[in-house]
This record gives C-alpha cells, structure tokens and sequence, in this order.
C-alpha cells in the first residue's frame, strides 16, 4: 500500500485534505498582509507584537471547549460553521485605515484565531472517524504533503499578493478560501453510527479533561512531550529567519529559501510512510533525537546552501516523527475522546509554542543564533532521552484496554 493507493481510496478524506490546503493558504495570505497593514498603520514593533499575543489567547481557552464540541457533536457541522463564521471576520479587515481602526484588526485577529482553537481539534479528530486504522499511517503521511505545501505555497505567494494586489485582495481572497473550505467539507460523509454508540460517546464526552489526561502513564507521558516539543520548536521557527536575515546575510530571499526548505522537508518525509510499519512510537523518539542532530549540524553550516539542505534534512525527521506520533495517538485514543485530548494537546502546545517563541528574542540577545542553535538540538537529545524513558516497557495494547476501561 502506498500514500496515492489510499488517497484514491479515500475519497471523504481528499475532501478534508483539499479543504485544509484552500484554509491554510489563505489564512498565510491573511497572516502576511495583516503584518504588512499593522505595520504600515502603526510603524510600532510593540502593535505587531500584541497582534501575535491576541491570536495566541484563544488556544489557551477555547481549544479544550472546542475539542469537547468535536465529541458530543456533528464534526462536519463544527467545521462548516466556523468556515462561514471566519468569513465576516476576515473581510471586516478592509475596512481598517487608520490608526483608529485598531480595534478592527484585533478584534478579527481575535475572531479568526477563536474559529481556529475550535477548527483544529475537530479536524483532527475526525481523521481517524473517517479513515481506516490501517490507513491512519498514510493519511498522516499525506498530512505533512498538506502542511508541507501550505508553508511554501501560502508563505511565498502571499508576500508577493500582497505586494502587487495590496492587502485587501488578500483579505477577499481568504474570505473566499473558507467559503471553498465549507463547501469540500460539506459534501464529506462520514461513517453512520449507532443510536448505542452515540449514547455511549455522549456519555464518555462527559468525563473531565483531568481524568483524561491522568488516566493512564501513556497519556500522561502525551502530554508532557506536548508541552515540551513546542519549547525547542518556537525557538528554531524564530532561528530559521535569524539565519536567512542575519547569519548569512540573505535579506527576505534568504527567509523565502529557508521556509520553502522546511516546506520541502515535510513533504519529502511523507514518501516514506510505507516504511513504517511497526515500533513507530520507538521511531518517533530516535526521529526527534535525529531532528536534534540536524541542528546541531546547522550550528555548524559553513554556507547558505549547506543551511538549506540542512533545514530539509531537520524538517524530514520532524516529518517522519509526526507520522509515527499521530497514528500511535490516534490509535490509542478512544474515538469518543479523541476531540477533547486534541483540544487540550492544541492547549498546551500552543502555551508553550508562545512561551518558547516569546524568549527567543531575549536568548538571542544572550547567545548567538548558531549557539543558540546547538543549545536547541541538545534540547531535542534530552527530549529523546526523556521520552524514551517514559515509554520505557510500556505495552501500548494493555494499556489501551486499562485506559478505556478507566473512563
């Protein structure tokens, strides 16, 4: 079996795929313009700072809410809703041309994140609802095509939307994309379930995210590599420009190369998805410990070339990492409960991506960016080490089985 043998096979899944292609574009689109506009009205380093700040915010409170919503409700419906809602949102954009027209921008910055913390658990969860299990590998292997494409595509062309077409068109065209988006995942069908299913889905949805997360050592090993994953990878985001602008004195280009590299890298590791057949929680961990190895590595480039190549060997790891660590998640976590651990993981992570993208300005006024770089990929080493000992003679099957017996 290959990545095009179940994506021929999965129609309702394509749907979702072109769904998040079309959304994720267009919200890099936003991103890009509404950058260039605040920093156009403001001029002020402190306003795009806040903007960062406010999209933030609702993944801290809203995306635990919206995972519970994916459980006890329609995840078609959730989708489609918050695509059409997002829609006013971001087309109150046009309206800002001042100064004064602040509230404007935050409130929709606000709006649009809000729809994301509710968006993204529902998105994932319904993967496994509508896949097979054998499958997920696959699927999840197509999913880093999706982002990988999303990250070179919207990063590139939204700059140069912006530049020749000005911010507006920007704005209308991602107005636009959730419509597209709405549409693909309206005509999405998912599995018929019983009457006894829902009953029993309904009543799992309400046991508290607390005991979710402590009911069982593999849950609770989950979310520890949730919430320190994001602490190494805010800070090579950041690094990745620091080396394109500043390390070898690329200017914009030299940031254009280095996200199309990252780009290339997660869609490269998809290609090996049939390899992976079996250990995959084991192949995640020695992946991270790899994906350390390659920072290191950068720290090290003696060219912008050899960066480059190095970026795309880092993201491939992170790829292959991904792969193994969703499907060994998805396959763990119960259905029922699969959109509230998804909130909570968006939670965390994100709590933690801000923290670690939020010092990485004052450690760069503390270390140099290949310093910084080395530091960080024997951050990625010691995760390694941690999270192999976590997982160290767990029995995934038995501890399933315990796991939904205790909720």
């Amino acid at each position: 079996m290959t990545n095009w043998t179940v994506w021929k096979q999965e129609k309702n899944y394509q749907k979702l795929f072109w769904a998040g292609v079309i959304n994720g574009i267009g919200n890099r689109f936003t991103q890009v313009a509404l950058l260039a506009l605040l920093y156009r009205v403001t001029g002020s380093g402190v306003a795009i700072g806040l903007l960062f700040a406010i999209r933030m915010a609702p993944f801290f409170f809203i995306a635990p809410i919206g995972g519970m919503l994916a459980d006890r409700f329609s995840k078609k419906a959730i989708l489609v809703t918050v695509d059409l809602l997002r829609v006013p949102a971001v087309l109150c954009l046009l309206f800002v041309r001042e100064p004064g027209d602040l509230w404007i921008v935050y409130t929709s910055a606000f709006l649009i994140s809000m729809g994301d913390a509710i968006y993204s658990p529902a998105r994932m969860s319904a993967i496994p609802a509508l896949v097979k299990s054998d499958r997920l590998i696959y699927v999840n292997a197509i999913e880093q095509i999706m982002i990988g494409a999303v990250l070179i595509i919207g990063s590139s062309t939204g700059g140069i939307l912006a530049y020749f077409l000005g911010n507006q068109a920007a704005f209308m065209i991602n107005g636009l994309t959730f419509l597209l988006s709405a549409y693909f995942i309206s005509r999405m069908v998912f599995p018929s379930v019983s009457e006894e299913t829902r009953r029993k889905s309904r009543t799992s949805a309400a046991i508290s995210p607390g005991k979710l997360i402590l009911g069982s050592s593999v849950m609770i090993a989950f979310f520890i590599m949730m919430l320190t994953m994001p602490l190494a990878n805010g800070i090579d985001n950041i690094l990745v420009s620091i080396y394109g602008l500043e390390v070898f004195d690329m200017g914009e280009l030299g940031v254009g190369f280095m996200y199309g590299a990252l780009g290339i890298g997660l869609i490269l590791s998809s290609f090996f998805s049939h390899m992976l057949k079996r250990g995959l929680l084991a192949l995640a961990i020695i992946f991270i410990a790899l994906e350390g190895t390659g920072h290191i590595l950068l720290s090290l480039a003696p060219s912008f070339y050899a960066a480059l190549f190095t970026v795309v060997l880092i993201t491939f790891a992170g790829g292959i990492g991904n792969i193994c660590l969703d499907t060994v998640m998805m396959k763990f976590i119960p259905r029922s409960r699969q959109g509230t651990f998804f909130g909570l993981m968006e939670m965390i992570s994100n709590l933690s991506l801000a923290v670690s993208m939020g010092t990485a300005g004052f450690l760069l006024e503390i270390f140099a960016p290949r310093t910084l770089s080395l530091i960080i990929g024997l951050a990625y080493l010691i995760f390694a080490v941690m999270y192999a000992l976590l997982f160290a003679r767990v029995d995934l099957v038995k501890e399933k089985r315990e796991f939904i017996r205790g909720i």
